[in-house]
């Protein structure tokens, strides 16, 4: 509806004799569904500024499992890394999985925090979120035994010839579970635990690297990829830098 001028006049008036809350309660009364929809845009906005303002890409993904490294230490090694990468660390970043635990250690970390970090390691794996994992030698053993872990001296093939010359003294080998009768067993259709292993390949030692030497750390640490990585390129570069440049 058209206002004539006198009745504009009058709705000004009345406006301006209003108190604040008055007309708090009038603009909101009459303009709610304008003002709601532009708060919307407004946060959706700043919403989508700051995911781009803030938001970093992956380089790669890495995974601690059954390890605590100090933090300026784990700052140090990945903020080294990204620079000797020439990334820029305001947009990349290397994604890190604190606090996993896949043995239950000797102290205080219970069944279930060990399950959940089972579940997580392998949700991050089934959507190729995982890379790299430094892990302990109780959590070396599971992913081995598992089959997570690639056999590095299939991944070092080739081109790698130089990789593999400077890791050879780190290599270890574990075995790998082709198959077993852990499902019998546990249904009491098996006395004894059998299975059919294989030795792979597929870890470093790295304890004494320098990028790991000064963390005090009193287990030894080992270092493998994940077998589905789809970034191996630069899981295979982390490695490199890590036996050459840390």
């Amino acid at each position: 509806m058209i206002l004539s001028e006198q009745e504009r006049a009058a709705n000004h008036a009345a406006f301006r004799a209003m108190s604040l809350g008055q007309k708090a309660e009038y603009i909101f009364a009459y303009y709610k569904l304008p003002l709601v929809l532009a708060l919307i845009v407004v946060v959706s906005t700043v919403s989508i500024a700051r995911y781009y303002l803030l938001h970093k890409e992956p380089l790669l993904y890495v995974a601690y499992t059954n390890v605590e490294l100090p933090q300026e230490d784990d700052e140090r090694i990945f903020s080294a890394y990204l620079t000797a990468r020439g990334a820029n660390p305001r947009t990349t970043e290397v994604y890190r999985y604190y606090g996993l635990y896949l043995v239950d250690p000797e102290e205080s970390i219970d069944h279930q925090y060990s399950y959940a970090s089972r579940l997580k390691l392998l949700a991050a794996t089934d959507a190729e979120e995982i890379d790299v994992v430094i892990m302990s030698k109780g959590a070396y053993d599971l992913l081995s035994h598992s089959g997570y872990l690639l056999d590095l001296e299939d991944a070092f093939a080739g081109e790698e010839q130089d990789l593999l010359k400077a890791a050879k003294p780190l290599l270890v080998s574990n075995e790998v579970i082709l198959q077993d009768n852990q499902v019998e067993l546990e249904l009491g259709e098996a006395d004894t635990y059998e299975a059919e292993t294989e030795p792979h390949t597929n870890a470093l030692a790295v304890s004494d690297l320098p990028a790991f030497a000064s963390s005090d750390l009193t287990d030894s640490i080992y270092l493998g990829i994940i077998a589905n990585t789809p970034r191996m390129d630069e899981s295979l570069a982390f490695m490199r830098y890590l036996l050459n440049e840390a």
